[in-house]
């Protein structure tokens, strides 16, 4: 009876896997069959006769005679090999030449010397097959391989022919996890259309939603990030008026690029309150403003005229008047910069709410007005 290698169950002939581990088996039985005999020249077997060799008898005799003489023996041989030379006249009645004796064939090997023959090949046994095709269930106590369908005897863990288990192993359900509990429950019928009419509704909700979004709040999205990339550029307005303006101090002073010359309301009415103003046509996007006050750069010639503390900015679009800002100025010479950024800016007015150094007899001076709009 064979054994397994890997369990040592035993095992019928002819099954491909263990029934009791699964292990795969040979396919032929492990024991080898024997050998095919190898052809072994017999060394005390009779030599085979040669052409040129002795009778048997006359070995048998040789071999029982002393050996001759090694001289003698090459003398033999050497007289048996010469061969008489032709005469030189070729007349007539000469005598045929005589025909070379052939030389003696050497003697065969002594019968107690072995003789060197070729090993014989090997064969490899023929694999024994079995034949699964007859195995069917149904025998009493048959246990049918649930992969192919063999039948294998009561008792076997795994097919003999795939080597499958022939029973799935069965224990205690394992706990559902919490977190598969929180799932939706089972579909139910007429619940599926409803399902996926709402996932539709939303879907679209959605789109809408992206859609108004986007229609919505794109264009100020867009510009934000125009306004933070763009290198601001200098605009000059289309034209310049004034509430009121003092002799020799037009309103045109604030933008004609010299901070020497300035815009002064009249002396005789109250600089609170007054304006000067900038027309843009096309529109523009604010982005800076930088505003110049005194009458000079100069510090000595600055503190000469009074000068605007605070300035109401208010814009006008195309809409109406769409934004006002406090201006607060420092008493000092130079630019001061504001950054306030409005798209489609038509106007632009600059009121004067308070002064530093305001007296009788000097004039509110707004030296330049420069206007920063994005390209």
């Amino acid at each position: 009876m064979r054994t397994c290698d890997n369990c040592g169950a035993e095992v019928s002939p002819g099954d491909g896997f263990c029934g009791n581990c699964g292990a795969f088996l040979a396919w032929n039985d492990p024991t080898p069959p024997p050998a095919p005999a190898a052809t072994v020249h017999d060394a005390t077997a009779e030599p085979v006769a040669d052409a040129g060799a002795k009778p048997a008898a006359a070995v048998e005799d040789t071999a029982a005679e002393p050996v001759a003489d090694a001289g003698d023996t090459a003398a033999r041989r050497a007289a048996a090999l010469v061969v008489p030379v032709r005469p030189a006249d070729d007349g007539p009645g000469r005598p045929p030449d005589p025909v070379p004796a052939a030389a003696p064939a050497e003697p065969p090997p002594a019968a107690d010397q072995p003789r060197a023959v070729q090993p014989g090949l090997p064969v490899a046994p023929a694999p024994v097959v079995r034949d699964f095709a007859g195995d069917t269930a149904g025998a009493p106590g048959d246990v049918v391989c649930p992969a192919c369908g063999t039948g294998n005897p009561a008792g076997r863990s795994f097919c003999r022919r795939c080597g499958g288990p022939l029973a799935a192993p069965t224990g205690p359900a394992g706990a559902v996890p919490w977190w598969r509990r929180l799932r939706w429950p089972r579909r139910r019928p007429g619940r599926g259309g409803l399902r996926r009419l709402l996932a539709v509704l939303v879907v679209l909700a959605l789109l809408a939603a992206a859609v108004w979004a986007a229609v919505r709040f794109g264009p100020r999205a867009v510009d934000a990030v125009r306004d933070r990339t763009a290198t601001p550029e200098a605009v000059l307005p289309s034209a310049v008026v004034a509430s009121s303006e003092a002799r020799g101090h037009p309103a045109r002073s604030v933008v004609d690029g010299l901070n020497n010359r300035y815009w002064a309301p009249a002396a005789d009415r109250p600089a609170t309150g007054q304006y000067v103003e900038l027309t843009f046509d096309p529109p523009i996007r604010l982005m800076d403003l930088i505003v110049h006050t005194g009458a000079s750069p100069q510090q000595d010639a600055f503190v000469r005229q009074a000068r605007p503390a605070e300035l109401t900015m208010t814009l006008w679009t195309g809409d109406g008047p769409s934004s006002a800002r406090q201006l607060r100025l420092t008493d000092r010479p130079g630019p001061q910069t504001f950054h306030h950024v409005v798209g489609g800016v038509t106007r632009l007015r600059l009121t004067i709410d308070a002064s530093y150094g305001a007296q009788r007899g000097r004039e509110v001076a707004l030296a330049e007005v420069e206007v920063f709009r994005r390209p």
